[in-house]
């Protein structure tokens, strides 16, 4: 019955665990398109103007900092997301040169399948811009016995968000 029961539990964690993972990408990549729509590089009725390397850091790093917060409570997260979770944020306007890039400088493991393949700006023929946060933590199991252990395992989540054109409603997607 013990055996059963801190199974049972070990799921109910990896389901929360997943959870906080989706709600901590989504939440980053909405703060990142809010804040891009506050303060953008240049007109959202035209184009984006040729990239420049110190603002969408600045957005990557805010992006990446809320996702820090809300994913704190993790066992296995590190202060300032220091060395997990990993984290790549990516401004699809076809001008962001950091996209490829985890946002703290850390070498993300080829464990972390989804991220494997490197973001890039490209709007892929749309008008609309976007933000993608894409997230890897490592879950570790509560108990470590050959006969009762999930292991360890990584848990990965992607998530966009529209930067909305709200001077334009009713019309094209903004450029």
């Amino acid at each position: 019955m013990l055996v059963l029961f801190v199974g049972l539990a070990d799921f109910g964690r990896i389901f929360a665990t997943g959870i906080l993972i989706e709600a901590a990408a989504r939440d980053a990549a909405e703060l990142a398109a809010n804040d891009y729509l506050a303060n953008p590089p240049g007109p959202l009725n035209a184009p984006a103007p040729a990239g420049d390397p110190t603002y969408y850091n600045a957005l990557h790093t805010k992006a990446a900092d809320a996702a820090c917060v809300e994913l704190a409570e993790l066992p296995n997260a590190t202060t300032g997301c220091a060395s997990m979770p990993f984290i790549v944020v990516c401004v699809h306007d076809s001008q962001d040169s950091g996209c490829a890039a985890e946002v703290h400088g850390q070498a993300i493991p080829g464990d972390c399948g989804d991220m494997a393949t490197a973001a890039t700006n490209s709007q892929n023929g749309m008008q609309a811009r976007w933000v993608e946060v894409r997230l890897c933590y490592q879950f570790t199991s509560l108990v470590d016995a050959p006969f009762l252990s999930l292991g360890s395992f990584w848990l990965q989540r992607t998530r966009t968000f529209t930067i909305p054109c709200y001077f334009r409603l009713g019309t094209d997607d903004c450029g």
